[in-house]
Order: structure tokens, then sequence, then C-alpha cells
């Protein structure tokens, strides 16, 4: 019963977290280009933009807020809204993960009652739904929590597979890996951390083929093969267009699982501070020590797989990327390591459940909540977008008939067609240094050399409003 109500708590403020005021913040540089994309008139002109706008990705969330956009309109609380759904679905499946997580192979005894197992669940889907990682990628219409949604089916079906077998698991654990990573090429860390587990697995039961988790593991290697496979041609076309656009200009710099979000090598520690910065320099020591004792206290308990496990996912995706970011270029980002979250707030669940007497639970679990709706709190006091929505008013109305805009970086004209009235749209043309560009340019105040800026004031040397994140210049 108590882990049912820490459920609907977990619901109801994760809801809440993730739906409240979605229109607020003014459209972002990715949400135009998925904008571009999604609202397109059919389903294969979705298809097609997708490579081009948004590539290093299959067009599974293009196509999905395509539909959800024919629905509910394109307004930016209707689009952020499937993004916020999504959210909360993770939640409900954070919960799922949890109870396989520590449920007991069938036969075999547990540390853990089945009472015990739900409360943890129930535990780690509020640690989740309230800290803010699980709640900024929701408010954004951008791909994210629908690849953590896809990942965390994947993941619960994984273990279950693992502990009872069956078919019907193992085509789920293909399917989902397949979508998983359909929806975003990062997707793929995971099932990467689950391959190395099944090695862990194999080589324990000594590859013997009489033996049940053997067969099982075996089994799950194909299913992770086969959901992988099933995409390789459309992978290798999409990295070939990624290519190919990146050689003639065309790819931006968002433009997925390329690495290129990050210029600088990220330090040897970066994987630790990952989970200090989304989760608040003030809340994470709490959490830490919390996911720590849950370590200790859950190795004691000989609840040895599931703990190895979620330390190995916990830590598989960002040591990968750092591997990556020095072997071949930085790709250490946060919304790529989204589902390595998920153990750590489980470990925080695991640590609470296992504090010593009723009232240490409710204190520990009371600073867990607390410190991290804190940083929710604090997070949005502040402003985390850019006035392209003043700026292009500003703009618009400093154009003279026949004239037109542009703006650097040059996929933000994807923003500036959303704000502009649909029979204006005509008057936004894309930034191109070889040609004759508009009289009047919006510049984003990110992105942007030093050198390359001083450049455009010098080409559009009047000022004509200087606003949060952007500056509107005219020739």
């Amino acid at each position: 019963m108590l882990s049912l109500l820490l459920l609907f708590a977990a619901l109801a403020a994760g809801s809440y977290f993730r739906f409240a005021n979605l229109g607020a913040l003014e459209m972002s540089l990715d949400e135009g280009d998925l904008w571009a994309t999604a609202s397109a008139p059919t389903v294969s002109e979705v298809i097609a933009r997708q490579t081009q706008l948004d590539a290093g990705k299959l067009p599974i969330h293009d196509v999905m807020l395509h539909g959800w956009i024919g629905l509910f309109g394109s307004s930016l609380a209707a689009m952020r809204a499937m993004s916020a759904a999504f959210g909360v679905v993770s939640i409900l499946l954070v919960y799922f993960v949890s109870r396989e997580l520590f449920a007991h192979p069938a036969g075999r005894e547990s540390e853990l009652s089945s009472d015990d197992v739900a409360l943890v669940a129930g535990l780690s889907a509020l640690v989740f739904a309230v800290n803010l990682v699980s709640i900024k990628y929701s408010r954004e219409a951008r791909m994210y929590p629908v690849m953590l949604a896809a990942v965390l089916a994947q993941v619960g079906m994984f273990l279950r597979a693992l502990r009872v077998g069956g078919v019907a698991n193992y085509v789920a654990v293909a399917v989902l890996t397949a979508l998983a990573i359909g929806t975003h090429f990062a997707a793929a860390l995971v099932p990467a951390s689950e391959t190395l587990w099944l090695a862990y697995v194999l080589a324990r039961a000594r590859f013997c083929s009489t033996e049940h988790v053997a067969r099982r593991g075996v089994a799950l290697a194909i299913a992770l093969v086969v959901g992988g496979c099933v995409l390789a041609p459309q992978l290798f076309s999409t990295f070939h267009t990624i290519a190919g656009a990146s050689a003639g200009g065309i790819v931006h710099a968002h433009c997925g699982f390329c690495g290129c979000c990050g210029t600088a090598l990220p330090p040897w520690y970066a994987p630790f501070t990952l989970f200090n910065k989304a989760t608040g320099s003030v809340a994470f020591p709490i959490l830490a020590a919390l996911a720590i004792w849950g370590v200790v206290r859950g190795w004691r308990r000989h609840a040895h797989t599931a703990v190895g496990f979620a330390l190995l996912w916990m830590w598989g995706a960002p040591l990968m990327m750092l591997i990556v970011s020095y072997a071949l270029q930085p790709m250490l980002v946060e919304r790529y390591a989204l589902a390595s979250f998920v153990p750590f707030f489980i470990l925080v669940a695991l640590g609470i459940f296992e504090m010593p007497s009723e009232l240490a639970r409710v204190v520990a679990l009371a600073l867990a909540i607390a410190f991290s709706v804190g940083h929710v709190a604090s997070y949005l006091r502040k402003p985390h977008d850019a006035q392209y929505r003043e700026a292009i008013a500003a703009a618009d109305a400093a154009l003279k008939p026949e004239e037109t805009m542009t703006a650097v970086p040059a996929y933000a004209i994807n923003v500036v067609r959303y704000y502009l009235p649909a029979d204006r749209r005509d008057r936004a043309v894309r930034y191109d240094p070889s040609t004759q560009n508009g009289a009047v340019l919006i510049v984003s105040d990110q992105g942007l050399a030093p050198s390359d800026a001083e450049s455009y004031r010098k080409e559009y040397p009047q000022t004509i409003a200087r606003l949060r994140g952007v500056t509107v210049l005219r020739k």
C-alpha cells in the first residue's frame, strides 16, 4: 500500500513539474528544427526534412510529433506536452525497472521481500520524478524523453528476460532496442553496457549449456544483436548522410550523436561531475551519500546482482563517452547519458530504504526530496531562453517593403519562421555568406566566435535591439 502511495505521489508531483506553464520559455533553436520537420504536410516530407535538419537519429520522434501536431496543434505548449507525457510515462517505467532489478529469480530466495521491492520501487519513482535532470528535458519539444522512455522499457524487459526467459520477452528486448537506438543513437550506450553485463553473466555461469541463466544470457545477446541489425542499413545510410551533409556545410552543430556538441576534451573526472551538475551541488552530496549507503547495504544483503547491474548501468555510458571523447572527438553530453541517472536514483532509494529506523527513512526521504525540489525551483527562477519572439517582432517592424531578414547561426532561421505570421515567413531567408543576405540580421549571443560576431557587426553596423540572448542588427 505504501509503495502505491509513493508511486501516486511521484506521478502527481512529476506531472506538475513537467506540465506546469509549458509555454513559458521561448522556442529554442533545436526546437525550431524539430518544428520545421514535424510540421511538414506529409509523413514522407517529415522523413525527407529530418535527414537535412536533424541528422544523427531516425525520424521516429519527428513522425510522432507530426501526428501529435495534427491532433493538438503546433503551439509551444502543445508540442512540449508530448515530451511531458513521455516524462510522466518514464516515472511509471522507473517503478517497473526497479521492481525487475530487485525481483529474485524463480526458485531462489532474496533478502528483499516482495513488499520491500515494491517500496524501493516507489521510492525510486519519487526521487526520479522530482529531480531536475528528469524534468527539464521533459519540458522541451525534443526527442530525449521518448528516448529515455524507450530505454527504460528496454532495460525492464532485459532484466525480466534474464530472470525468467520467455520468447515474448526476448522479442520485446529486440524491438525496444531497435526503437530506443532509432530514437537517438546515444541510446546504443545502454545495450553496450548490457552486453558487458551478459559477458559477466556468461563467464560466471562458465558457459554451461545446461545452466538456465547461461541459456537466457545467450538468448538475450542474440536479441540485442537482432535489435541492432534491424537498424544497420538505416544507421549506415544516416551516417552516410551526415558525412555528406557535413562536407557540404548542411548539418549544424547539434546534429546528434556525432559528438560535435562539445569542442574541448572533458577532464578525466567528468563522469563524476556529470552527476553533481545534473542533481545540483547542494543536493548531490546527500543523494551520493544515500546511494553509497544503498550500495553497501545492498551488497551486505547479498543483492550483488542488482547492485552490480545498477553500477554498470550508471557508469557504463559516461565512461564510454569519455573514452570516445579522447579517442575520436568530445561527446560527453548530459542529455546523452539521461538513462544513467536512473540507476543512481534507484540506489538513492535503496539507501533511503536501508536507513536503520522508520524515522531515519522519513528524514532521509524528506532531505532528498527537499533539496531536489529546491534545485528545480532555483533552476526555474532563472531565464534559460533567448528572447527570439521579441527580436523577431523588432526585426519585422524594421523591414522595408521587399526587404528580408536572416539569422545566425543559420539554423536559427526556423525559429524566425515559427514566430513570423504565416503570410510573412517568406521574408525570412537562411544566412549564406556567399550570397546577398537580408537587410536585418538576428544574432544569437551563444555559439559564435568573437571574430565571427565582429564580422557580422561590420556588415550590419546599426543596432535595432539588444535582448536577452539575442541581438538585432541592420545594414
